[in-house]
């Protein structure tokens, strides 16, 4: 059986995320106190109409109690509109913090392998988030008045009458600790439903992801059936729930219909000795049916649902957000030696004497899947600290998939990936790849986000290396605000603003997988050799002669026989390179357009 997960870690989390809404809340409690109003007095003016006015011969004296709780009515209507406004700044600010915390957390556990990423984490980020973000709007919309009701209700109740609160207010306690007890079970369970759809959502992406292994493999009928399996757990789970929260009902009975037959019971013999007036029944029938009753049907239902669900959503939420108080640091690069040669032997590419801070690939094989053909198997690769290596073959050879494994972004099959002994997660290998990223922000925020404390001049730097400071300087500056970069900049300005900020980081290796690609030659010639010239080792995955010849080494990923050495000694010694470097003369050179080449 699953155990209820410890609350207190989404607790914490939903305690961060509301941090900074003290103002609105204290706006809502005013307005619900004012809502409350009814509630408290409605049954005691009731009574006074009714004893001192009605059934006293005074119409008018009763008339004017009555339109006193119309007063009160009215004023609750006001409150109820008014509070709208409040529980918006308190709800929307949720989700912004919920997201920004998810997405961090998620961040780190990929760099650092924490947890495999996978179709759960954007289920999270999509629905678990916005989920919490209703469950608390419907709480705060739900729960709120309906505790200030109860509250108020049970106070006027005492006021009235003591005799008739205590018939009230011992089958209402115990049908409350009845309910509290069967929300263990609820939320158990709620939990038990929220894992099987997470499982949904995580076989359907391994499936989708595999499509093509699927098919030509013939295993559409085990993938369907993997989902199948999983749709059906799933159901049964929420079946398993509503089971669980059918429990409302008997709690409804207890606490709210059994006070009013005790009450209809009891109360002519109570009048009749005089203990209790006839106004003070119905005023406490009236507290009963109008509000307790009301109070523990939206307890037992919506309430119930919204605080099971919020207690399994939060805790997930936390444990996804979670980021250690000591995050591992990113490594300070170090001098970097002056590279060697190295020799290559087939079929493998092997560099014979590894030297510290050497980017070592020893053995290395990955699969999209497991039942999958290798993409690279058996590869051996040393790339000197210092070195500037091209990697180029045909489309789908898998020359990004390499640069991904060189860079920790994934993990192989078999194999290592190493740098100065220690795995590339640790992270001194940045990965740029053909979308570049620009965020809504500063430019410098941009381009400091690798490397925070950079100061100006190291910045000028790097912006003057990578041929970009004519963009700044058109954008306005570092301080300049970037609202919309995806309508405002180019694919090739946004490349550039990438390749500053990587050139500015500590990274002591850097891969450009295609990250020129929307740039002009020329000014991919610029960004490139400023980057074999940075302190580091330099990857290239190449889309152009002109890349793979300023390479100082080249890596031909040809199936199973790579092939490594010289722009020079390739074109001579390998009919694959050969052929390939024909494929790229043949192809008709683009006309210079500048680093805004490539603007939709």
């Amino acid at each position: 059986m699953t155990e209820i997960a410890d609350w207190r870690p989404g607790l914490r989390l939903l305690r961060a995320a509301l941090r900074g809404t003290r103002a609105p809340a204290l706006r809502v409690a005013a307005w619900s106190a004012v809502e409350a109003a009814p509630a408290l007095a409605s049954g005691w003016v009731l009574g006074r109409a009714l004893d001192q006015g009605f059934l006293a011969g005074r119409p008018a004296t009763g008339l004017a109690w009555l339109t006193l709780l119309g007063v009160l009515y009215a004023l609750r209507a006001a409150a109820e509109r008014a509070v709208f406004e409040p529980l918006s700044r308190i709800v929307e600010p949720l989700r912004d913090e919920l997201v920004r915390r998810l997405v961090h957390g998620t961040l780190y556990a990929a760099v650092h392998r924490v947890r495999t990423a996978d179709a759960t984490d954007v289920a999270r980020l999509t629905g678990q988030v916005d989920a919490v973000r209703g469950i608390v709007g419907g709480l705060l919309r739900t729960a709120r008045p309906l505790a200030v009701t109860l509250v108020a209700a049970l106070a006027g109740l005492a006021v009235l009458d003591p005799l008739l609160a205590a018939l009230v207010g011992v089958p209402l306690a115990v049908a409350v600790v009845v309910f509290l007890v069967s929300m263990r079970t609820v939320t158990r369970r709620r939990q038990s439903q929220l894992a099987a759809e997470e499982r949904v959502a995580a076989v359907t992406g391994e499936v989708l992801a595999a499509g093509r292994d699927i098919t030509a493999l013939g295993a559409e009928e085990r993938a369907a059936s993997d989902v199948e399996d999983a749709a059906d757990a799933s159901v049964a789970t929420a079946l398993a729930v509503a089971r669980a929260s059918a429990v409302r009902t008997p709690v409804v009975l207890l606490g709210g219909r059994l006070p009013v037959l005790l009450i209809l019971l009891t109360g002519p013999a109570l009048v009749q000795r005089g203990g209790v007036s006839a106004g003070a029944v119905v005023g406490a029938v009236m507290y009963v049916t109008v509000y307790l009753v009301p109070a523990l049907e939206l307890m037992t239902g919506a309430v119930a649902g919204y605080w099971s669900q919020l207690r399994a959503l939060s805790g997930r939420l936390a444990a996804a957000s979670d980021v250690p108080d000591d995050p591992v640091p990113v490594p300070v690069p170090v001098p970097v030696p002056v590279p060697v040669p190295v020799s290559v032997s087939a079929p493998g590419v092997v560099a014979e004497v590894p030297r510290e801070g050497d980017l070592e690939v020893r053995n290395l094989t990955f699969a999209y899947g497991p039942h999958a053909a290798p993409v690279l198997r058996g590869l051996d690769l040393v790339v000197p600290s210092g070195d500037h290596l091209a990697i180029v073959g045909p489309s789908g050879i898998g020359k990004s998939t390499l640069a991904g494994l060189l860079a920790g972004v994934e993990t192989p099959l078999k194999g290592t990936v190493t740098m100065a002994g220690q795995p590339v997660r640790a992270g001194r290998v940045a990965l740029l790849p053909q979308e570049a990223y620009v965020f809504p922000g500063t430019v410098g925020d941009n381009l400091r986000y690798l490397a925070p404390d950079l100061d100006t001049a190291a910045l000028d730097r790097a912006v003057a290396a990578v041929g970009a400071r004519e963009l700044v300087a058109r954008l306005g500056g570092y301080d300049a605000e970037v609202t919309d970069p995806a309508g405002t900049l180019s694919s090739g300005e946004r490349q550039l603003i990438a390749l500053a900020r990587v050139y500015a980081s500590p990274a002591r290796a850097v891969v450009l997988d295609e990250a020129t690609s929307h740039l002009d030659m020329a000014a991919e010639a610029v960004a490139e050799t400023a980057f074999a010239a940075r302190p580091g080792t330099l990857v290239v995955i190449a889309h152009r002669l002109t890349t793979a010849a300023r390479a100082r080494r080249v890596l031909l990923l040809d199936g199973e026989r790579p092939v490594l050495g010289s722009h020079a000694e390739l074109s001579a010694t390998s009919p694959a390179y050969a052929a390939l470097v024909g494929h790229w003369t043949a192809q008709a050179p683009r006309v210079p357009q500048g680093p805004r080449a490539g603007r939709p």
